[in-house]
């Protein structure tokens, strides 16, 4: 839907018109549950369209900072910064995560029944952070606010909130939890796998660096802690030995030798990829990566994995001059395009592609 801001109100869709600063009220919008319907008023918050700025204008430059980081109830966030600026901007930048828990902390009492605006500002403007957390029906402990400070204001989420109140309550989880940086949903998720993963490493790499390239550590560590539990083995023997991303890899490689599977990462491509104006294709390296092209172009290519393993082909993603997937195939010592298609499979790649695709190829392996 194309926003349209008209007499200080933004109109995004049906359901989503929002006066502006500093009388903003969702109109039309629904509430569900207690907190209103906002599936768009992030991008409104975020995007560079006119209207959106124009809407957002009159909100002060670091209260509107803080809430762009936020990733859901912005429609709450914005009532309490605006009901009181200076409490919401204190607590803001003390912690992402009680702000959030504070402005909406109707939902974790009876969370059908919003309260007014003013029966908030009493809430907010005499309650300490203990109170509020034992209002909330949450540990009212300082420890458990500096907890939830680790959450940072993207990754702050009831969701989240909630799991991290759950866990705290476990002593072998609160003692971990203490103990790290930062806390993120890949932590709590970590923690609620069965028998639960408590090795302090791999949730330092959780927080710190969830995603790898394809990969996500949610994905890897389940797939290799599911493999041993199938196979009668420990789920997690690694506690305090895997620290990178690298070693985290080599240890799910050398568990798929041990059991005759194929490796996650595939051999090294006999062709390199290249990134130029005209051409711009890549080797696709790993198990994972063969997955995520299948999903994207609806092909069979991560079917390919056996072949692309024992290097009798290998399979790449072409960017340019058009989006397709690319199988090449060795033939005694040469390597010839063997399929470049479109998604879906609809069609091979243009004429002109593939005269790239083997100019390419033929510079390559002269």
């Amino acid at each position: 839907m194309e926003p349209h801001y008209t007499h200080n109100c933004l109109s995004i869709c049906e359901f989503e018109n929002y006066s502006s600063w500093p009388n903003f009220t969702p109109i039309k919008s629904v509430n569900i549950g207690g907190l209103w319907r906002t599936q768009y008023l992030h991008d409104a918050l975020i995007k560079d369209e006119l209207c959106c700025a124009a809407w957002r204008a009159p909100i002060p430059c670091e209260i509107l900072k803080s809430l762009q980081k936020f990733s859901e109830c912005h429609a709450e966030l914005i009532e309490m910064a605006q009901a009181v600026p200076e409490i919401y901007m204190k607590m803001v930048k003390w912690n992402s995560a009680l702000t959030f828990l504070a402005s909406t902390y109707w939902t974790y009492r009876s969370p059908d029944d919003a309260p007014s605006i003013q029966d908030r500002m009493i809430i907010w403007n005499n309650h300490s952070p203990c109170d509020l957390l034992q209002y909330t029906q949450f540990e009212p402990s300082k420890s458990f606010i500096k907890a939830l400070a680790k959450i940072p204001a993207e990754d702050s989420t009831h969701f989240l909130i909630r799991a991290l109140r759950d866990h705290w309550k476990i002593s072998e989880n609160r003692r971990l939890l203490q103990h790290l940086k930062e806390i993120k949903l890949e932590n709590a998720w970590l923690l609620s796998c069965y028998p639960p993963i408590l090795d302090p490493c791999i949730h330092r790499l959780a927080a710190t660096s969830p995603s790898f390239d394809e990969y996500s550590i949610l994905e890897i560590v389940g797939n290799l802690s599911n493999r041993r539990e199938l196979h009668d083995l420990e789920a997690w023997p690694y506690r305090n030995r895997i620290h990178s991303w690298p070693q985290l890899l080599a240890a799910f490689n050398k568990f798929l030798r041990k059991i005759n599977c194929i490796e996650e990462t595939l051999p090294s491509p006999p062709v390199d990829g290249v990134e130029e104006d005209e051409l711009h294709i890549l080797p696709l390296q790993n198990r994972t990566a063969l997955k995520c092209e299948s999903g994207e172009m609806s092909n069979c290519i991560e079917q390919m994995d056996g072949e692309i393993y024992r290097r009798e082909a290998y399979a790449y993603r072409l960017m340019k001059p058009e989006r397709a997937t690319v199988l090449i195939r060795r033939e005694s010592d040469r390597w010839s395009i063997a399929e470049a298609m479109i998604a879906g499979n609809e069609r091979e790649v243009s004429p002109k592609t593939w005269v790239r695709l083997r100019n390419w190829l033929k510079e390559c392996q002269n």
